[in-house]
């Protein structure tokens, strides 16, 4: 079947066209989009073409819909609503036959296959988990990028008094309400330059810092490096106390200037941190339980047709935190 879906060319414009999907087959499902979102990572494709293996490409992996035709293996039902796993694994490796979360091969989904930019989205069972009735589904779609958020402080081995993260947006922001709800007791601080985004970390209850860096001498037993600005990581091992752990999950090319001695010294946990593992159910549990603590990252929704130029929009001067797509 032929589906309106948005095309990203080689030479990184993006139109709204047509592309053909295959009826499911085996235990795959055939996903109707009710809303996907757009992530930090799907702007870094949208600069660079990095990580695309099929051109025109469809982007799209944070995607909410409901099962629409099923294949005969499927675990899921027409009429099931369904958050989708971002990540593709291969299926082939050593590591796939014990465990597909942690294959060294994976991809995602709208780079290695057509995602969720859609009407409609044709995915294995596997990559699709159900969600709760009376979950809305603009809340249900924050779900992968939440888990990524839990992924992150999965990495803590104690609660923290002081923290700081750089970068207000979507995975900054979800990163600073758990930490909220995690570690109450805890104080927030937000290097966040840009004047919406700021006003949420202040409304969300953050000490902000508007450079968009941290200022003074105060220092973190935890850091969140979520900006992806040049010398964000400096910035954040800088900013570390003694035996502080420092969590970088922007997707930046940009250099950082780190001085060994630093952590040494200071006995500083540094620790890259990609997409998530387990997470995903325990995220869409969080907000079928606390709905209302996640919507604030949402800030605009537009329709399949205006997507387009929303992303341009958003390429030349960032303003939303977190872009909802409904097609």
């Amino acid at each position: 079947m032929r589906v309106p879906a948005t095309l990203l060319e080689r030479d990184l414009t993006m139109t709204l066209g047509e592309r053909e999907i295959d009826g499911p087959t085996g235990d795959a499902v055939l996903v109707k989009v009710e809303w996907a979102g757009l992530c930090g990572s799907d702007l870094h494709v949208l600069r660079s073409g990095v990580w695309v293996e099929e051109w025109p490409a469809t982007l799209g992996h944070e995607v909410f819909g409901e099962v629409v035709e099923a294949g005969p293996d499927a675990a899921f039902a027409v009429g099931d609503r369904v958050v989708l796993d971002s990540r593709v694994p291969c299926l082939d490796c050593e590591q796939c036959e014990k465990d597909p979360d942690f294959c060294p091969n994976i991809t995602f989904l709208g780079e290695s296959r057509p995602g969720g930019f859609a009407t409609h989205v044709l995915v294995p069972s596997r990559s699709a988990h159900a969600v709760p009735a009376g979950v809305q589904g603009e809340d249900a779609v924050l779900a992968e990028p939440l888990a990524v958020a839990f992924h992150a402080l999965g990495h803590l081995e104690g609660a923290p008094r002081r923290a700081l993260v750089l970068g207000h947006g979507p995975i900054g922001a979800l990163i600073h309400i758990e930490l909220r709800r995690r570690f109450p007791d805890a104080t927030v601080a937000v290097a966040e330059p840009n004047p919406r985004r700021a006003a949420l970390a202040e409304a969300l209850g953050a000490t902000v810092h508007e450079s968009g860096a941290a200022t003074g001498a105060e220092r973190y037993d935890l850091v969140v490096e979520a900006a992806g600005y040049p010398n964000a990581l400096g910035d954040a091992v800088k900013a570390a106390g003694e035996r502080a752990t420092v969590l970088a999950v922007a997707i930046s090319e940009a250099e950082s200037r780190i001085r060994p001695l630093d952590l040494v010294e200071g006995r500083i946990r540094l620790i890259g941190v990609n997409a998530f593992l387990t997470e995903l159910p325990e995220a869409i549990a969080a907000i079928a339980s606390e709905p209302w603590r996640y919507r604030p990252v949402v800030t605009r929704a537009v329709s399949l047709a205006e997507f387009p130029p929303a992303v341009a929009e958003e390429l030349r001067d960032p303003q939303a935190i977190k872009l909802l797509v409904r097609p």
